[in-house]
């Protein structure tokens, strides 16, 4: 589970510093800032935002809301956890804590889905997601981030830093 966590927030934050590694003085409760070299960077955190999704499982239509204990998505009337689950709006597929998993999923048939090792590897604390040009690493509590366009690091004080590649 703590693995998850990590892959979690890690595919978060590389998310949030590639869509908005150029946005200037946003931010917001749900956002965390870094100031570095006169640059900020927001980093969305992933959150389960209640509403009106399609279980991946099931295809069924369900109203989504967020495990007051464990933040994970659950079916609003039969209280069961979704794994994975389709934004209609956004288009977006979103693992149960709300990560954004779109082309990392693999459909093993019957409703049932995976995530893909060949884009996420886990090994212990060590975990490892490569999309396209771009990689997180993170290793304990450290964290790792690299793409075209810069590096990021987080470390266990939950510092982040970003330098722009040249």
């Amino acid at each position: 589970m703590k693995n998850l966590t990590y892959l979690a927030a890690a595919s978060i934050l590389f998310l949030g510093v590639s869509a908005c590694n150029n946005q200037k003085g946003a931010s917001d409760d749900e956002s965390s800032t870094n100031v570095d070299n006169q640059e900020m960077t927001v980093v969305d955190k992933p959150v389960v935002r209640s509403g009106q999704y399609i279980n991946l499982s099931t295809g069924e239509d369900v109203y989504i809301i967020s495990d007051s204990i464990s933040g994970v998505a659950i079916d609003s009337i039969s209280r069961s956890p979704i794994q994975f689950y389709y934004d209609p709006i956004t288009l977006d597929t979103l693992f149960a804590n709300g990560l954004i998993v779109n082309n990392m999923l693999i459909n093993d048939g019957d409703g049932k889905y995976r995530l893909d090792d060949t884009k996420i590897k886990i090994d212990g604390d060590e975990i490892k997601i490569k999309t396209g040009d771009s990689k997180i690493k993170i290793d304990g509590d450290d964290m790792k981030t690299k793409d075209e366009n810069s590096k990021t690091k987080v470390d266990d004080n939950e510092e982040i830093k970003v330098k722009p590649r040249n």
